[in-house]
């Protein structure tokens, strides 16, 4: 006899949510940390190039804007929304 539970539709991968798999979150956390570092480095190595002051930290700052958006996009595709 199966005992299912009205939790059970949560649980299905194939609606767009997650559901129970676990790889498929980590991808998320792991693109997600990936994106950030990146946009993160890339902003400051080049405003460290462009001014001798306080062009590291701008850049820093451009790249944290950069990042957010691109992390916003991205889950909107892991979820299974638009990327516009």
């Amino acid at each position: 006899m199966v005992n299912s539970s009205h939790n059970d539709k949560n649980r299905d991968a194939g609606n767009g949510n997650f559901g129970d798999n676990p790889w498929r979150a980590m991808g998320l956390i792991g693109s997600v940390g990936g994106t950030i570092a990146a946009c993160l480095g890339l902003g400051y190595w080049i405003g460290s190039k462009m001014n001798d002051g306080y062009g590291a930290i701008a850049g820093m700052a451009a790249g944290f804007v950069v990042a957010v958006i691109m992390t916003i996009l991205l889950i909107r595709t892991f979820i299974g929304g638009k990327a516009k």
